[in-house]
């Protein structure tokens, strides 16, 4: 498969063709599932739309122009990859929502329903959380375009010519690698869409999860059928197959794209060389993209955990105090210490399961002779079952009566065993996905000198493969374990009745009674945690990569 085929746009159409045809299908099974798939669809491609066209200028800019602090916005985006939608929710809610200081400067009666509310805020946020993807996506895709064509093409019309007509269309690849991933990861959300009360598939499964719509001894709860229905199974299924085969696609894609993007690190890229004026002009677009998807929410955060409301005579007065929001964030990690401790021991139990199980298979991956599709599937199921029917497969799992003979389980089922699977799980395809790219990059001789000595499989993986990519090792462990703090739709399912939740649950709680200062600041510290175990993972892959001479 050529990543830079230009015959790329046909296998979409192809591909939305067949998605069509199976969302069709699927609402003839059960047309409420059907509808429910219909809303994530469009919710999905809303999200596409709008990170598609901010990520995209992104990338052009930090991939194919020389402008000024392209640099700090790639660490930037690549720092908040993986913060939570939850947490950019709570930080647009926190301006724009319900109590948002916007809503209360222009609208404190609400006369009028607020900015942010139903569908728009839903795609809003999805959208603007996934731009970070979609632009180092899409840029990795921009730095494999061979640089000999767009020399070439540069000597017959003008650079921005050259980036539309030849960069983009050979970097289509990654454009669809890019819509595939947000199309996933917003179908699998319940959070967002909970919040704003956008139906979607993830969304009311979850809802009817905690109404006890799913409790097979009743046959008709908040308006659904028996849970074991035929047609109700059949479409659930049938949705949960439709996303599946788009993130196999998603892991066969991203996979190819990181080679290609490795292999063309030890070519030359082409670089438009703006002039003065154009400079400076790009590299205000750029960091007014990043001031709009990364400064705002936190600005709206920062103001909220530092507003002061004081009496007067006259009535409430709102103030703002930079040393009420330094109070607040520094106290918010003592006073949420009980759900912060809980989560560090369940996310790095999974982080370090996630990585005991991905290096094995990202190694039997990197050996296969052929393209591993059942990996790939088992993968893929990971990664797009919805966060509550994975919840709910889990406590089907766990909660046995005394007679079954899985009854040893059900011990388990009020420990923190749950949280602790049902976030490996999550962690796992993002943690193979890393070992495997940075196992395919051992040298063959250095493996084959290894068989001659009788180095086994599992010698060389241990004593040869792992040291040698040490530090994508640690990234991968650092990547899971940010993913299994952040993980909400599952773990706030099975998470049992103790002193203290973990963190992510206690947010999402807070959340609905609006963002107050003490919310905002808990989500302060969030971000800044989350994207720090990020940047750290991707300084540890990038300086790897600099010694090898891969960049």
């Amino acid at each position: 498969m050529d990543m830079r085929n230009p015959s790329v746009g046909s296998k979409t159409f192809l591909a939305a063709v067949v998605a069509t045809i199976g969302l069709a299908s699927l609402w003839l099974v059960d047309a409420r599932v059907g509808g429910l798939w219909l809303n994530t669809a469009r919710l999905a491609a809303g999200a596409c739309i709008l990170s598609g066209g901010l990520g995209t200028l992104l990338a052009l800019g930090v991939a194919k122009t020389d402008l000024p602090g392209r640099v700090p916005a790639m660490w930037l985006l690549t720092a908040m990859l993986f913060v939570p939608p939850y947490l950019f929710a709570g930080a647009w809610d926190a301006g724009f929502g319900m109590q948002g200081w916007h809503t209360l400067a222009t609208n404190p009666h609400l006369a009028h329903e607020p900015w942010l509310a139903g569908w728009r805020a839903a795609v809003w946020v999805h959208g603007l959380a996934a731009v970070p993807w979609v632009a180092l996506i899409i840029a990795a895709g921009l730095r494999s375009v061979e640089a000999d064509l767009e020399e070439d093409a540069v000597l017959c019309t003008s650079p921005w010519r050259v980036l539309l007509w030849v960069s983009l269309r050979r970097a289509a690849s990654a454009i669809v690698v890019a819509g595939l991933w947000i199309a996933v990861i917003t179908s699998t959300e319940i959070s967002v869409t909970d919040l704003f009360q956008v139906r979607t598939f993830a969304e009311e499964t979850y809802t009817q999860a905690a109404l006890g719509a799913f409790d097979l001894s009743q046959s008709e709860v908040a308006g659904f059928r028996q849970a074991n229905d035929p047609l109700r199974a059949a479409g659930l299924w049938f949705g949960l197959l439709l996303s599946a085969g788009a993130a196999v696609a998603v892991l066969i894609a991203a996979r190819r794209l990181f080679a290609d993007h490795a292999d063309a690190s030890h070519r030359r890229t082409w670089i438009w060389h703006l002039g003065r004026t154009q400079r400076w002009l790009a590299a205000t677009a750029l960091w007014s993209i990043l001031l709009l998807v990364i400064g705002l929410p936190i600005a709206n955060l920062a103001y909220k955990a530092g507003v002061e409301v004081t009496a007067t005579e006259s009535g409430r007065v709102r103030s703002w105090s930079s040393a009420k929001v330094i109070e607040r964030v520094v106290g918010a990690p003592w006073e949420h210490r009980g759900e912060l401790w809980q989560s560090a021991k369940i996310g790095g139990a999974a982080a370090t399961a996630a990585l005991m199980c991905g290096a094995p298979l990202a190694w039997s991956m990197r050996t296969a002779r052929r393209l591993p599709f059942g990996r790939l599937a088992a993968l893929a199921l990971c990664l797009t079952i919805p966060g509550p029917l994975l919840g709910i497969g889990v406590i089907r799992l766990l909660n046995q009566p005394h007679d079954s003979w899985l009854a040893w389980l059900a011990p388990l089922y009020d420990s923190t065993f749950a949280p602790w699977l049902v976030q490996t799980i999550r962690a796992l395809p993002i943690v193979t996905l890393i070992l495997w790219a940075a196992l395919a990059s051992i040298p063959q001789v250095m493996l084959d000198t290894a068989v001659t000595d009788h180095a086994g499989w599992w010698r060389r993986l241990l004593w040869i493969a792992l040291p040698q990519r040490w530090p994508a090792v640690v990234a991968a462990w650092l990547i899971g374990l940010a993913i299994a703090v952040g993980e909400l739709a599952a773990t706030v399912l099975v998470m049992p009745p103790a002193r203290h939740t973990v963190v992510a649950v206690r947010i999402f709680q807070l959340l609905h009674y609006g963002v107050d200062d003490r919310v905002a600041a808990i989500c302060l510290v969030m971000v800044a945690a989350v994207a720090a175990l990020t940047a750290i993972a991707a300084a540890l892959v990038f300086a790897r990569m600099n010694r090898l001479g891969l960049r």
